[in-house]
């Protein structure tokens, strides 16, 4: 198996595809596919979710996870067997918020390594909402309303 072709590097913006099951794990109640628009959970970003429908079925996506080259689709209901062609939709509404959100996040670390020279140590993101930790000791006065300032001119300067 030549491992699934990830749709997602070539156009976030993809909402549907085409694909063919390539393996199947009953235990796991999982499929691994071809080809995929859906992101799996990976560099502290959450993974996408949708529906898988075929001839006769459908399914809803729950996780998304990359074991070695496949992708592989974890759905709340029947799988369809091995060389079963599926469309699957993501939930574009999530992605969206995933992505705004991944966006905002690389904008406060760079602001903050630009003013300040901290790294980000840790962090966890969901759809509109993230904890980034930083290195501080004490926190420098001001912090808060000086980030604002520098998150928000970097938004204005629309780069």
């Amino acid at each position: 198996m030549a491992g699934t072709d990830l749709a997602y590097l070539r156009d976030a913006y993809l909402r549907s595809f085409e694909a063919a099951v390539t393996a199947v794990d009953e235990d796991a109640g999982a499929v691994a596919l071809d080809r995929t628009a859906l992101y799996p959970t990976g560099g502290g970003q959450p993974h996408d979710e949708g529906v898988l429908r075929w001839e006769g079925g459908e399914a809803r996506v729950v996780d998304v996870a990359k074991r070695g080259a496949d992708v592989w689709h974890t759905l709340d209901g029947p799988l369809p067997a091995v060389g079963t062609p599926v469309t699957g939709e993501l939930d574009w509404e999530r992605r969206h918020a995933l992505m705004r959100t991944h966006t905002a996040l690389h904008v406060l670390c760079g602001v903050i390594w630009n003013e300040w020279g901290t790294a980000v140590t840790g962090g966890n993101m969901t759809p509109l909402a993230a904890r980034m930790d930083f290195e501080f000791d004490p926190l420098p006065e001001g912090f808060g309303p000086r980030v604002e300032e520098l998150v928000n001119a970097e938004l204005a300067a629309d780069r």
